[in-house]
């Protein structure tokens, strides 16, 4: 594993992996004055075709509305993104671990959707809310969605319906059983 990158001029420490991707690998790093922030960086191997560029610009398009977060520098050479680390666990982690109040729930599914509605408002498909969860992270328990490399501008829109699927549509999820348990079966006017 890699010590350190330098990014844009500024040196960053590894101080651990994040996660681990088909095309890419996400780490915890640290600046020269101690600040944490997630760099992704893409795999040699990897089939994306400029990934890192499509990342940053995502990312910085959807940033302007409060979405995702935040990118710090990207450097295609070197094909890695630096963005603010959100310290928190994935949605489906969240959900069945922290146990949340369906108060707490009920506001999170509500920002959740709300981000989801901008994003089908700017015109960006992020194409992956819809599957297990884990491209939502759970910080304060406030959602931020993660993960703008196959982000589009080209495709149709789908962002809150697929977030609905996550959240209370597919009769074999087990996140669909959760969220209504918690919710205590209450009709969703989400």
């Amino acid at each position: 594993m890699q010590k350190h990158f330098v990014v844009a001029g500024r040196d960053f420490v590894v101080l651990g992996k994040i996660s681990k991707g088909y095309t890419s690998d996400v780490f915890l790093v640290e600046d020269k004055k101690h600040r944490q922030f997630a760099l992704k960086a893409e795999k040699q191997k990897s089939p994306r075709v400029n990934m890192v560029e499509k990342e940053a610009l995502n990312l910085l398009f959807v940033n302007a509305f409060g979405i995702g977060p935040r990118l710090e520098c990207f450097d295609p050479a070197q094909r890695v993104v630096v963005m603010e680390f959100v310290d928190g666990p994935t949605f489906d982690r969240w959900l069945f671990q922290k146990k949340p109040s369906a108060k707490v729930l009920s506001a999170f599914v509500k920002e959740a959707l709300s981000q989801a509605e901008t994003l089908d408002r700017i015109g960006i498909s992020h194409g992956q809310l819809a599957g297990k969860g884990r491209n939502i992270l759970v910080r304060k328990n406030t959602p931020m969605i993660i993960d703008f490399e196959k982000a589009s501008n080209k495709r149709r829109c789908r962002n809150q319906n697929q977030l609905r699927a996550l959240l209370f549509e597919n009769p074999n999820s087990a996140i669909v059983k959760r969220v209504k348990e918690i919710l205590n079966n209450k009709k969703n006017s989400y």
